[in-house]
């Protein structure tokens, strides 16, 4: 990621109703990252949200963002929703 911010369309996921949503950031958007890293994420440009961005890992070469039930209700999005999303790199 030689651009410290991002935009991309991507849906609002979920795997079970006890645990967080999150949003799935395909490798191309994140090129030159590797490990987690703390940013300012808006959804449809509501927020900034400061979240921390991780790799998936066991394999995978996607990353992916928890998203607070608070942050999806402020954005009002649900579960299955697509949306704008649009990542800034904070400094490490």
């Amino acid at each position: 990621m030689t651009d410290q911010r991002i935009s991309f369309r991507t849906q609002i996921l979920r795997k079970q109703a006890n645990l967080p949503r999150y949003v799935v950031i395909q490798p191309e958007h994140l090129r030159d990252r590797t490990k987690s890293f703390p940013a300012e994420i808006l959804l449809n440009d509501i927020g900034p949200f400061r979240r921390n961005v991780h790799p998936w890992g066991k394999g995978y070469a996607v990353f992916f963002i928890n998203l607070t039930e608070q942050q999806c209700r402020q954005a009002r999005l649900d579960t299955n929703d697509e949306c704008q999303v649009t990542i800034t790199a904070m400094p490490t």
